[in-house]
């Protein structure tokens, strides 16, 4: 079988990651992705009360978490910084940079 690619790998790696966080309770709730942006994507999950989006810079290796309290579903997010990890002196594997993901995303949500 040939190597995954970039996509399947973080499609299978962000499956596994919502499986894990279902456990907890915790929802995703939405996810873009762009391989021709170096492979930069954001996560939106959390919560019912609590939003966590986790924001990935593929070309400057940058991880940017922010939360945002929500009142109801349609309600506009009010994101405030909560953590950044920089990746700029090492070449994380998707799976240890998911691992950070989890992470913050289990601190965040109240879990």
């Amino acid at each position: 079988m040939a190597e995954a690619t970039g996509s399947l790998t973080f499609i299978n790696t962000l499956a596994a990651l919502a499986t894990r966080l279902a456990v907890d309770g915790v929802e995703v709730y939405s996810v873009s992705y762009s391989s021709l942006l170096f492979g930069s994507w954001e996560i939106e999950s959390g919560r019912r009360r609590v939003r966590i989006r986790i924001t990935w810079e593929g070309k400057d290796r940058h991880l940017r978490v922010a939360t945002a309290q929500v009142a109801s579903g349609s309600t506009e997010r009010n994101w405030r910084l909560a953590e950044e990890h920089d990746f700029r002196n090492r070449r994380p594997e998707l799976a240890q940079l998911f691992e950070t993901v989890h992470a913050a995303i289990v601190a965040h949500a109240g879990v």
